[in-house]
């Protein structure tokens, strides 16, 4: 079984990675530069995630999706260092899908959450669903998108990755660049939470 998987460098998509890795062999790991405020440390820290675990690693740049920042709107109250971005998930999975095909991959793996699919139409079971049955006829081998945290809130994806002995210190989840994370964007603020209810505490 071989799968590729989309990293931002967060993590849920981490985690989500690293668990694929007990079932298949993560060929590549893609991380997307769309034009978004975190881009050079989610590439960063993703690359730093790959080099730790073997994992081959690229980025793929979409410089026309700097034409939807005059068109991003909010969604479900979250603020602006949290957009909607149009259609992005779904451009996404894809362009993960195109090489998923070429390297004869299975599966695409992302991070989708239960607790983030309350609040983003495409982080959720039905979405996967959705596009599985998409990639059915777009993809000759019938890759599959899988999100091995799909069915865990945050709380419990820290827990699987201090089980997994992950090293938070090469994890940035916040929507925002800066050499530290913002402590106050809305991904900080529900990772800190649930760092908190583990036990977890680091600078």
């Amino acid at each position: 079984m071989q799968a590729i998987a989309l990293l931002s460098g967060g993590l849920d998509s981490v985690v989500s990675m690293l668990l694929a890795r007990q079932e298949a062999e993560i060929t590549l790991a893609l991380t997307i530069d769309y034009g978004q405020k975190a881009r050079i440390n989610e590439i960063k820290y993703s690359s730093s995630i790959c080099s730790f675990y073997g994992i081959k690693h690229k980025v793929i740049e979409l410089p026309f999706m700097e034409e939807m920042k005059s068109g991003i709107i909010e969604y479900s109250g979250i603020d602006d260092s949290s957009p909607w971005v149009p259609n992005r998930n779904g451009l996404i999975i894809n362009l993960a899908a195109c090489y998923a095909e070429n390297f004869k991959a299975d599966w695409v793996i992302c991070g989708f959450n239960r607790e983030e699919g309350l609040d983003f139409p495409d982080n959720t079971r039905e979405f996967i669903h959705a596009i599985n049955e998409c990639m059915n006829y777009s993809t000759l081998n019938k890759v599959k998108l899988r999100s091995f945290v799909q069915h865990m809130d945050k709380i419990e994806i820290v827990e699987a990755a201090r089980d997994l002995g992950v090293d938070f210190k090469l994890i940035w989840s916040c929507y925002r660049s800066g050499e530290k994370p913002c402590g106050e964007c809305p991904s900080c603020l529900r990772n800190k939470k649930a760092y908190q209810k583990v036990g977890i505490f680091y600078d």
